[in-house]
């Protein structure tokens, strides 16, 4: 007790450091305004991309205190804009900083419970040992304790998937009407977490399929049929309770006229009334039509039948058209549909050597158990679990990064616990063990050194965090988060020069963080004023140009979009505007953005802050000769 104890505390003390020092990441904002709206107002027109519980739960903390909310009223209220009402909330209206760590500190809960439930499955199957091992891996994993105290919805699903087969096993070890209660509440709560819920079904059905055929195989239908029954009943009303057992998403005066956010076909206007947000959502983005397959047919007549709440089916569908189509970078390559091998290598780049090892390893000892006809039904449904989300996460080409992985990450660290014999007697000091307390020991080391930049962890054949960028971007090292540690590093820099930010993903700014927006995004326009010398503080994947092909060094190798900005260069166009800001830049001047973040993108920074910011310091005389310069003719 007192070693799990210790392990639990030295991890939540990783988590709490990331917490603190860490700024407002770019999904946290949409997670904890679209909770806050549905617990104080009952509204869910917002972020309708997961379903609501894990985010009231989240944004409970936030009622202790004064929060300023002025969304009711406002247009981006109106169209269920959460990006530029998620900004507000954190940048404009409250102290973001200081209101997302109660937000945070649930997030921590979470992440202690789940590492208490990758012990709890690792015991059931390995013993007491087993149980410790498992957990300790998990404890000092770099990604699950960087998104592990982090407002999103990665680490919440991760728990309650695990936590439904772990009572699955419980119940169909000695069923009980409470234990299939449980079973019930666990799967339920999954369903209100993410909408990769689906990929448990196959892993409960087998397990049920196993432990029966070993047992009673004469009781296997009614057995199944009970599990499905109860399911699927208790799904159905909690995912009502959640909504309020209301269908329509928004409440309020403004709910005739309120839509949720949408998602356009090219060529096509912008959807403005509910009806035409529904079907758009519907739609492929690259046709136009309904998406092919079951799914969009499925979806209308549960709509029109008003089988389940207008947010929870508009939420499926809106995340089914999002995963289409999507920017994508991977070792140098960029992609607008993914690549098939990502998450292959997001896990061999970010995942520590030591876990790699000890996972690998537990993963075949559970194989050959399986050969050998000794398979629980808790392996089993472990193993399907993980095969089913994987087959979901492939069949996408939503490449955002390694937190994907997270559930399957969180089946592996329970595996490694295999690697102990099953006895509370301790794995002794024979060679086996000392490997193990070595590898652990080398985990947490090495964990220990990368804290509190866990984000942008890349372990060290890759090259470490130095060289992440050279694999991977987006929130596998660059999410927002140190924004306030450019804060900080601004306030020891020499006043007077200009500092000018591209920051991806357009998460909130730090108050006070005294900065020029050079791209600009969503929320903070562009700042007007010609780009000349000083500080130029570039995200990693604007630096990468993943969402800005213009930007990268090698559209400029094209003729045509240098004979373009030649011809801008030479025609009249205005000068300084002041030192005031407008919402749009001139055609040239935003090329000469582009063209310079392509000039450093083929240059090491002048120096690195976290490991998500290079920092340039240009004078007016290197910027001219820069652009001037690039591409080399």
């Amino acid at each position: 007790m007192i070693l799990v104890l210790g392990v639990v505390l030295a991890a939540g003390a990783f988590a709490m450091k990331g917490a603190m020092t860490d700024s407002v990441t770019v999904d946290e904002p949409s997670h904890v305004i679209a909770g806050y709206a549905a617990l104080t107002a009952g509204d869910y027109r917002l972020s309708p991309d997961h379903p609501p519980l894990g985010r009231i739960l989240l944004a409970l903390p936030l009622l202790a205190g004064p929060v300023s909310w002025r969304a009711e009223g406002t247009d981006a209220w109106r169209r269920g804009d959460f990006f530029v009402l998620g900004k507000a909330f954190l940048e404009e209206w409250n102290d973001g900083q200081s209101l997302i760590r109660g937000s945070r500190a649930a997030a921590i809960l979470f992440l202690m419970t789940l590492l208490a439930t990758i012990g709890g499955i690792a015991r059931a199957e390995f013993g007491t040992w087993g149980g410790l091992l498992a957990m300790t891996v998990a404890a000092f994993d770099p990604a699950l304790l960087a998104h592990g105290h982090l407002a999103t919805m990665d680490v919440p699903f991760t728990l309650c998937a695990l936590l439904t087969l772990l009572c699955c096993h419980r119940w169909l070890d000695r069923p009980t009407g409470l234990r299939l209660a449980a079973l019930v509440a666990a799967f339920s709560a999954a369903t209100l977490v993410k909408f990769s819920w689906p990929a448990l079904v196959p892993a409960i059905a087998g397990m049920v399929v196993l432990a029966r055929r070993k047992r009673d195989p004469r009781r296997l239908a009614g057995t199944l049929a009970t599990a499905g029954t109860a399911l699927a009943i208790g799904c159905l009303l909690a995912i009502w309770a959640a909504y309020g057992f209301r269908f329509e998403a928004a409440g309020g005066k403004d709910s005739a006229e309120a839509t949720m956010h949408v998602l356009g076909d090219p060529g096509r206007a912008l959807p403005t009334t509910r009806a035409e947000a529904w079907e758009s959502v519907l739609h492929d983005p690259t046709t136009g039509v309904d998406r092919r397959g079951p799914l969009s047919p499925i979806l209308r007549f549960a709509h029109s039948h008003r089988l389940l709440p207008e947010a929870y089916l508009y939420g499926i569908a809106y995340v089914a058209k999002k995963a289409t189509v999507r920017a994508a970078y991977l070792r140098g390559s960029y992609s607008m549909t993914g690549f098939k091998d990502y998450f292959l290598w997001a896990f061999l780049v970010k995942t520590p050597v030591p876990t790699l090892l000890l996972v690998g390893l537990g993963v075949a000892v559970a194989l050959l158990a399986a050969l050998r006809g000794r398979g629980s039904p808790l392996t089993l449904g472990l193993a399907l679990f993980s095969v089913s989300y994987l087959a979901m996460l492939l069949s996408g080409h939503l490449n955002l990064g390694y937190r994907h992985l997270l559930p399957v990450t969180a089946v592996l660290f329970c595996l490694a616990g295999g690697l102990v014999a099953q006895s509370d007697a301790g794995p002794g000091m024979s060679p086996r063990a000392l490997a193990i307390a070595a590898s652990v020991l080398w985990l947490g080391i090495g964990t220990w050194r990368a804290s509190p930049y866990l984000l942008g962890f890349f372990n060290e054949p890759s090259g470490g965090a130095s060289r992440g960028h050279l694999y991977l971007a987006d929130s596998n090292l660059d999410w927002g988060q140190d924004l306030l540690r450019l804060d900080a590093r601004l306030r020891t820099e020499a006043p007077g020069g200009a500092v000018w930010l591209a920051q991806a993903g357009d998460p909130p700014w730090p108050s006070g963080l005294a900065v020029r927006a050079l791209l600009g995004d969503s929320t903070h326009a562009p700042d007007s004023r010609p780009i000349a010398g000083g500080l130029y503080v570039l995200s990693v994947t604007e630096w990468l140009g993943v969402y800005r092909p213009l930007a990268r060094a090698a559209a400029w190798q094209d003729p045509r979009l240098r004979s373009r900005y030649d011809s801008l260069a030479m025609a009249p166009h205005p000068g300084p505007v002041g030192a005031g800001k407008a919402t749009s830049l001139t055609s040239f001047e935003a090329l000469r953005r582009l063209r310079l973040i392509a000039a450093l993108s083929t240059r090491e920074p002048d120096e690195r802050i976290g490991t998500s910011l290079f920092l340039f310091r240009l004078s007016d005389d290197a910027v001219d000769a820069i652009l001037a310069g690039f591409p080399p003719r």
